[in-house]
């Protein structure tokens, strides 16, 4: 799991986001002002995704990772974590960072992007390949 400090350091972390929810691999930051967005987060995962977080369970005890999904406060913010993105009016943008999952939302979630939302980190779930597996599979078992 990411230490607080390894994320504080990271190019994701803002000192805005001040409130989060852990549930099992996927891990919630936002902003208190967002809190009501960050539990309607939660429960759409909850609700729609069970099969999925089954297997991100699995994979998150084998890789110590976890999904991390940053709601940003402001469209700014999330420019300054995922730099290469301001020429895209995307809502969302994933990236893998160390061995975990990093979905950073766009400022604000409208409710008619929570379907976006759910279809990324269902993406990222089926796609997460922990860097070991990575590793293994480029370079041998012998490598390390």
């Amino acid at each position: 799991m990411p230490s607080y400090t390894s994320l504080m350091q990271s190019k994701f972390f803002n000192p805005a986001l001040n409130g989060a929810i852990f549930d099992g691999p996927v891990r919630i930051y936002f902003a208190q002002f967002h809190e009501s967005l960050a539990l309607k987060i939660y429960f759409a995962i909850q609700q729609s995704m069970a099969s999925h977080l089954q297997k991100a369970k699995e994979i998150s005890k084998q890789a110590n990772a976890n999904i991390l999904v940053m709601v940003y406060p402001t469209e700014e913010s999330f420019l300054f974590a995922f730099e290469n993105e301001r020429h895209t009016p995307a809502v969302l943008q994933v990236e893998a960072w160390q061995n975990h999952v990093v979905i950073g939302l766009r400022g604000p979630l409208e409710d008619e992007h929570m379907e976006t939302l759910l279809d990324a980190l269902k993406l990222s779930i089926d796609e997460w390949k922990p860097y070991a597996q990575v590793k293994e599979r480029q370079f041998g078992a012998d490598c390390y």
